[in-house]
């Protein structure tokens, strides 16, 4: 490929949908900023699911829909022109999968369970708009995590993946999780870690043909807690209260390793890092194409 034939930044010459499966805090608001560069806004759609504020009928924010039949209607109606709509995200679960084409390439993002726990309660305590924040704030974090009724505390990542996300507070079982490590296995055409966000970029940018660009973290909360303040009883009951997802983590790094496994991953890190953060002029080079010409970006405080 030369510098004349690369794809800018932009302007998406896939023919395939693009799905991006946004698990609730797994740092896919910066995968959202990365289609917005990607592809223009009249080729893109939102579909989200509730769920970050299901709870059980005692607080009163058990909804009538995990997903509104208007919502269904007009994703189906997007669909309908397979030119119309280039990108699709939100948070959702894989049972939205029977609406999508069949040759749709999905991507998604999980984390560690224990970090996603974390951030999911000190989000809920900061957010004071969210019907969710009284609750947050008056619950420790063992409490919002086993006591909520919060189903994103209760194996949320094997719900989703699974396309189970209604599945009442304690339902999650082995056949779940095998359900969701098969979709992961099948499904998607890039599954990404949030703690190793560079290297999925790299298998991101590499999978659909894009030109590197480096793209700032996105919804990234302040001073929170962090793992090593919680103590021994607490880590266990988080773990054990999501002891599908950690399973689900677990696998999900195995196919990591292997997609990551079959690059020069030296050199694509070294083209990613050298390349213009988003914003600036964009003449660093494809994946695909040869070294890097662009000029070593300002590093971001």
């Amino acid at each position: 490929m030369t510098v004349d034939q690369r794809p800018r930044a932009g302007n998406c010459q896939q023919d395939r949908l693009l799905v991006f499966v946004h698990i609730p805090k797994t740092g896919g608001t910066t995968v959202v900023s990365v289609l917005a560069h990607q592809y223009p806004a009249e080729a893109t759609h939102t579909i989200m699911m509730r769920g970050m504020s299901w709870t059980g009928p005692k607080h009163a924010l058990w909804p009538n829909f995990l997903i509104s039949p208007s919502k269904i209607r007009r994703l189906k109606s997007a669909l309908k022109d397979p030119h119309a709509v280039r990108a699709l995200h939100g948070h959702f679960d894989l049972s939205l999968r029977r609406l999508l084409p069949s040759n749709a390439r999905l991507v998604t993002l999980l984390r560690d369970p224990v970090e996603r726990a974390i951030s999911h309660y000190c989000h809920y305590r900061r957010l004071s708009t969210d019907p969710a924040h009284e609750l947050a704030a008056r619950s420790s974090l063992t409490n919002w995590v086993c006591r909520s009724g919060l189903v994103e505390m209760d194996n949320g990542q094997t719900r989703r993946l699974a396309g189970e996300l209604k599945l009442p507070i304690g339902a999650v079982s082995s056949r779940t999780l095998d359900k969701a490590k098969a979709n992961l296995a099948q499904e998607f055409s890039v599954v990404g870690l949030t703690e190793r966000f560079e290297e999925f970029q790299v298998l991101l940018h590499r999978e659909f043909d894009w030109t590197y660009c480096r793209y700032p973290a996105r919804n990234v909360g302040a001073n929170r807690l962090r793992q090593s303040q919680l103590d021994a009883g607490a880590l266990e009951i988080i773990r054990e209260r999501n002891r599908f997802d950690l399973e689900l983590y677990r696998f999900a790094c195995g196919l990591f390793e292997r997609a990551v496994g079959k690059l020069d991953l030296a050199r694509e890190l070294s083209l990613l890092r050298r390349a213009p953060a988003f914003g600036e002029p964009a003449h660093a080079e494809s994946p695909r194409s040869g070294p890097s010409i662009a000029r070593p970006a300002a590093v971001q405080r």
